[in-house]
């Protein structure tokens, strides 16, 4: 176990983080090249030794590239701190930019929503067609009662179909 000079605080190696966070020692290290984290001390060998909440911040990274931000925009976000002079200045950018990701975020949830009620039909429908004896094709399909009686055949069974 390494401490921190100024902490005396248990610090982490680059592989512990990654674990910790659920990527790879690959992405924590990008992440230290490009300035969204930063090291709190070296071991005698050279090896970059991180405080414990770094691991934090590297899982709000990887949420924030989940829900569809690029890093380009997630380096933005962490930048204005650094690029404004008052709080005041930060907060308002800030609220801004997380703003505009929630309404995305809300955006996709109703998309994720209506594409799950499209499969759940789908998986109704193909559950209906147990015990068919006709080969399974769009001629058959088409023509099939189970099928007809659906006023609007769910996408993902139409897809296959």
């Amino acid at each position: 176990i390494v401490f921190g000079m100024k902490t005396n605080q248990a610090l982490l190696k680059i592989g512990e983080v990654a674990q910790q966070a659920g990527t790879t020692v690959r992405t924590v290290r990008y992440y230290l090249e490009e300035d969204f984290i930063s090291y709190s001390d070296r071991s005698d060998g050279g090896f970059y030794l991180f405080d414990p909440n770094i691991v934090e911040k590297v899982k709000f990274i990887k949420q924030l590239k989940d829900l569809g931000l690029t890093l380009k925009e997630i380096k933005a976000l962490y930048m204005i701190r650094k690029e404004n002079a008052t709080g005041d200045d930060a907060y308002r950018l800030v609220v801004e930019r997380l703003t505009k990701q929630q309404e995305l975020t809300e955006k996709k949830i109703r998309e994720y929503q209506d594409l799950n009620k499209e499969i759940s039909n789908a998986i109704s429908l193909v559950n209906e067609c147990a015990g068919c004896q006709k080969k399974p094709n769009r001629e058959n399909c088409s023509a099939c009662e189970v099928v007809r009686k659906w006023d609007l055949v769910p996408s993902p069974f139409g897809a296959i179909m």
